[in-house]
Order: structure tokens, then C-alpha cells, then sequence
């Protein structure tokens, strides 16, 4: 579910930028691969995306060699294999469900692939863990748990909660003249006339992208059918709906059609989200929906031009929309039960309330346990951060989006065509006609 902007080159110093201490940086997780080192330790083999320029490499650097320094963890050894983008990822978990042994630890890559993985047999029950520990099973909401399961039985172990929203350039509203909401545009029509006007100043209004699921577009056509009225938000809060052609889903994805066509760049249709994102931190496009694990790449000068943090401002989507979901969470992989326990502690680890915080400040990670206390000093180290934090209560509307409650294969129909409805090869209602008809395929 969420994009994150991954540089086009990556050396292989970063690459290799893991903490020394974690084991290895080759790889057996489609292999069988032995339980324990020859030191005795038990061997954990990870596949991870979070390295080199990904906005979480330096929280998950920090998660592996700490726990390495618990009780728990101290006779863990982790072995990785590393792959640098969240697509790759996504697509080497599916083939391993498909043909292949997962990684003793399947870490979250944003798609929804539980159920995918417990049909194959190949992810631990995890419900006696939580049953057999009140106090970590207390941290998790209702809804984040149930997310995760399947049947009644709990497989993922939920990291962070999921929120969007509209980040936008103030400086660039500046110069078209427009004086940006406090908290949200009141109507998608008043959303439209500020696009407009930033247009008529020569400025591109919106980020947006069809390829690899087209993330970006996504966040918009879910906040257009979310914020449609009571009918529009059951909608993108229900799991695997199958009928998209709904006056709701039809009239949002006219607009959708409308924004690829008038309010994005040239490049958005077959653009991937990198580009996109760069298109966001040279002050090229006005308004870009994210969440706030993007806050610090917007911090970062490495990323960002200098001084860029303090052009960017944060609104909910018109009508007071903001995305809010469950995500799918970190999975075991794990046969042997050496290693499923201590894939178990390092997912307690990980979801700590200590830990929960320390995600939220180095990754843009919202926490999801209601426990963790936020404070003061964010105002001060990240006063973005602390905004989000500040709007959140204000939504009036919230809702799923796409990637984490459509079919897989509705997912893909949806990115393979926008560039037909982009390019009004088909109309919106063909459009929600083949969404229909893949969904029904299930």
C-alpha cells in the first residue's frame, strides 16, 4: 500500500548498509536452509526492502541489531536477502506463496496477500502467541487483529496503521494566488476550481501515476468514491466488493478521468511513483496524497532540495476525507519451531510500545496501539509530523482504499487500465465494467 521513493541507482555499499552483527546478506529464503548456525544460533532467514534509500532502512537496521542485544534475540543470527523497492518484494513473496519457501519472517509490503499466503499453507497460526500474552495482545485494536486473520485465526501481526492525505506546496499556492484550506477543501468542486487556478498559473496541480498499481491514483479514486456520500464510504470500507458499477464508482471515476487528463503531468499516464515524487520535491507539481512515512524523505536534503520541509503543508482530501486502514501485517514463515519462536519474540520486538514510538520518528510509522503516548518535543523536532498527528481527529470521513480491500486481480485490472481511461479509449462505466468483471472472477 504505501510507495516510497527509492533512488534509480543504488551502490552496493548501500546495499550492504546493514548493521554488522545481523548475519549475512545472502539469501537461501526459496531454499531449505538450516535451523541453526554453527555456533548453535537459531538462523533467521529475512527478505528485506527496507535498505538503501528506503524511508524505513534505517529503522529496520536498528530493529534487527537491537534485538540482537535481548535475551530473545542474543542467540539469533539473521541471514537477508535484500531487494531495494517494495514492488520486487511484493512479487518475490507471491512467487515463493506460489512455488517456493517463504522467509522465516514475511515482512508487511504493503499488498494484502494473507489470505493468498494461509491458502498455501505456508504462514504460522499465530493466535496462541497473543493468547498466551494478554499484555501484547492488548496493544492491537479489534479491527487490526481481525484484519489479519483468516477464519477466526490471527496470522499477521499488524506494525502500523495506515492514513493518507494531501500534502501541497505552499509556496506554489502562493503564486497561483490560492490560500489553502486550514483542514480541507469543503467540496471536490471547490478541490476542482483551485486546481483551475493553479493550472491557469502554469502549474501542474496534481502527482498521480498508472504504473506498478498506480499507488498515487489510487489515494485519489479512493478519496473520491470514500467521501461520496454514506453509500460511497460503505463501499471503500467493505472487503472484495464486486459490483464497481454503482452511481458512486461511476461518478468518481469520471472525475478520476477528468484529473488524469487535465490536472497531472504529461508523464503521470505509464509514470512510476519515484518519478512522481521527484516531480513532488522540485516544486513541480502542487498537491500530492501520501502518508506520513513520506515525511522524512521530505526532510531528508539527501532527497529533498534544502529548505523543501518548510514548503509543505498538509490537508485532509475535500469533504474532509482521510484514508484510514488496518495494514496487513508481518507474517512467520518459519516450519521448525526454534525458529518460529524466535521469529514470534522479534515481532514483539518490533511492535513494542518503546518501539512503536521509535517508528513513528524515524520511519513516518503510525502506531498502532492506542498506548503509545506522543511527545511534546515532536512539536519541535518534526512540527509536520506533529500536524498530521493534529489533523487526524478532523476527518469526517474515513475509508479503505484499493490495494488493501480489492481482489488482487481487480488491483492490477485497475492499474492496467488507466491508461485506457486516461486516454478515453474507455468510458468510466467500461471502466467499472471490467473492475466488475475481474472481481467476479473470484
Amino acid at each position: 500500500m504505501r510507495k516510497k521513493l527509492v533512488s534509480v541507482l543504488l551502490c552496493a555499499g548501500m546495499i550492504a548498509s546493514m548493521a554488522a552483527g545481523c548475519g549475512s546478506n545472502e539469501s537461501g529464503s526459496g531454499k531449505k536452509e538450516e535451523a541453526k548456525s554453527s555456533d548453535g544460533k537459531v538462523v533467521l532467514n529475512v527478505i528485506n526492502y527496507h535498505v538503501g534509500t528506503d524511508y524505513a532502512a534505517e529503522y529496520y537496521d536498528y530493529l534487527f541489531t537491537e534485538f540482537q542485544k535481548t535475551e530473545e534475540g542474543k542467540n539469533v543470527e539473521f541471514k537477508f536477502e535484500e531487494i531495494p523497492t517494495t514492488d520486487a518484494y511484493n512479487q518475490k513473496i507471491k512467487l515463493l506463496i506460489s512455488s517456493g519457501d517463504l522467509p522465516d519472517i514475511v515482512l508487511n509490503g504493503g499488498n494484502n496477500i494473507i489470505n493468498l499466503a494461509v491458502e498455501s499453507g505456508k504462514v504460522q497460526d499465530l493466535t496462541s502467541y497473543f493468547e498466551e500474552d494478554a499484555e501484547w495482545k492488548a496493544q492491537f485494536d479489534e479491527s487490526s487483529l481481525e484484519f489479519n486473520s483468516v477464519d477466526g485465526k490471527i496470522y499477521g501481526v499488524p506494525v502500523s496503521k495506515e492514513i493518507s492525505y494531501i500534502y501541497y506546496n505552499k509556496e506554489l499556492f502562493e503564486q497561483a494566488g490560492l490560500e489553502a484550506p486550514d483542514v480541507a477543501y469543503e467540496t471536490w468542486d471547490d478541490f476542482f476550481k483551485a486546481c483551475d487556478t493553479l493550472k491557469e498559473k502554469g502549474i501542474t496541480p496534481l502527482g498521480m501515476d498508472t504504473a506498478d498499481l498506480g499507488w498515487l491514483t489510487n489515494l485519489w479514486y479512493s478519496g473520491l468514491i470514500g467521501t461520496g456520500g454514506e453509500t460511497g464510504n460503505e463501499f471503500m470500507n467493505t472487503m472484495y466488493p464486486t459490483d464497481y458499477n454503482t452511481p458512486e464508482v461511476e461518478k468518481a471515476t469520471t472525475d478520476l478521468q477528468n484529473m488524469l487528463a487535465n490536472y497531472t503531468t504529461a508523464d503521470a499516464v505509464g509514470g512510476k511513483y519515484d518519478t512522481m515524487a521527484t516531480h513532488f520535491f522540485n516544486s513541480e507539481v502542487a498537491m500530492f496524497p501520501n502518508g506520513p512515512w513520506m515525511i522524512p524523505d521530505i526532510r531528508s536534503e539527501e532527497k529533498a532540495p534544502e529548505g523543501f520541509y518548510d514548503k509543505v503543508g498538509i490537508m485532509l482530501l475535500p469533504e474532509y476525507g482521510m484514508e484510514m486502514v488496518p495494514t496487513p501485517g508481518d507474517m512467520v514463515g518459519a516450519k521448525d519451531q526454534d525458529k518460529i519462536d524466535a521469529a514470534v519474540a522479534f515481532l514483539k520486538f518490533e511492535t513494542s510500545i518503546e518501539n512503536q514510538l521509535k517508528g513513528l520518528e524515524m520511519a513516518g510509522l503510525q502506531p498502532v496501539s492506542s498506548q503509545v503516548e506522543i511527545p511534546d518535543s515532536l512539536k519541535d523536532s518534526d512540527p509536520l509530523m506533529a500536524e498530521v498527528l493534529e489533523i487526524q481527529p478532523k476527518a469526517k470521513w474515513t475509508y479503505g482504499q484499493n490495494q488493501a480491500y480489492w481482489y488482487q486481480n481487480v488491483i492490477d485490472t485497475f492499474s492496467t487500465e488507466l491508461p485506457e481511461l486516461a486516454y478515453a479509449n474507455i468510458t468510466p462505466e467500461e471502466f467499472c465494467t471490467k473492475l466488475s468483471e475481474a472481481a467476479k472472477k473470484n
